[in-house]
């Protein structure tokens, strides 16, 4: 605008072109030389209050204990559901067995018992990782309680009668993977099978004999007092080998069944 204006001035065609031109030379470099700096677009800038993300309330310890309370039930289940599901079919006495532990044992309310009957439901359908769930119980449980629980796992497989191989083997698994001893699951088992003395007895062992030592008598007086031993002595002595026999393969079993052999 000042070299047009100086070419107006002048009154001459060419001076008001050339002046335009220098004008405009000028003006670039003096706004080059004086700009401001660039500014970021999103330094400083606010955003719309209206599209803020609400701020998340606190956690209450309430809610922090019903969330470790799920958790928790999630892996009782997975033991639960490991021996109700094991030789077969998961019954309904079963299922009350669990319930009236959550609820009796663990104080669980309606909307807990809800949620551990979905849990249930669920690993009917899909078994979950056993060890995982047995680590956990270990970790979160005193002694009492695990003895506890084994009690409550034991009552579960009797309700539908004699523990198959099957249930013992998962209890045994179980106890282990718990940190409970051999003898402390002898001692549950006694509480519902018995002690079996009489059954040692019968094998002319006491209750302190190893496994190796009660299969070893097994065998040798099942050989010993076969009734094909005495057939050739006649009727009477067949029968009584007969009874002697099937004493000692019931003194056997038992024994098997008390130690989940």
């Amino acid at each position: 605008m000042l070299g047009l204006m100086l070419g107006l001035w002048i009154r001459e065609p060419w001076a008001i072109v050339l002046f335009l031109i220098a004008g405009g030379v000028v003006g670039h470099f003096y706004d080059n030389a004086h700009a401001l700096p660039p500014v970021d677009p999103i330094e400083g800038l606010e955003p719309d209050p209206f599209l803020r993300e609400p701020p998340s309330a606190p956690v209450s310890r309430e809610q922090l204990d019903a969330q470790a309370q799920e958790h928790f039930a999630r892996h009782l289940c997975a033991l639960f559901i490991e021996v109700a599901r094991v030789d077969g079919n998961v019954s309904r006495e079963e299922v009350r067995v669990v319930k009236e532990y959550f609820q009796n044992e663990l104080k669980y309310g309606p909307e807990a018992l809800d949620t551990v009957r979905i849990y249930l439901k669920e690993f009917l359908e899909k078994p979950p990782t056993l060890d995982e769930s047995i680590a956990a119980c270990r970790d979160e449980l005193p002694t009492s309680d695990r003895l506890l629980l084994v009690d409550t796992l034991y009552q579960l497989g009797l309700v539908d009668g004699a523990l198959q191989r099957s249930e013992q083997e998962s209890l045994r698994q179980i106890v282990k993977g718990l940190g409970l001893t051999e003898e402390d699951r002898r001692a549950i088992t006694a509480r519902y099978l018995g002690t079996g003395d009489t059954h040692y007895a019968r094998l002319g062992l006491n209750p302190g004999a190893s496994d190796a030592e009660v299969k070893r008598a097994y065998r040798q007086l099942a050989a010993a007092h076969h009734p094909d031993r005495v057939s050739h002595l006649g009727a009477g002595a067949v029968d009584q080998a007969t009874r002697r026999f099937q004493e000692i393969q019931d003194a056997y079993e038992m024994i098997r069944r008390l130690r989940g052999l």
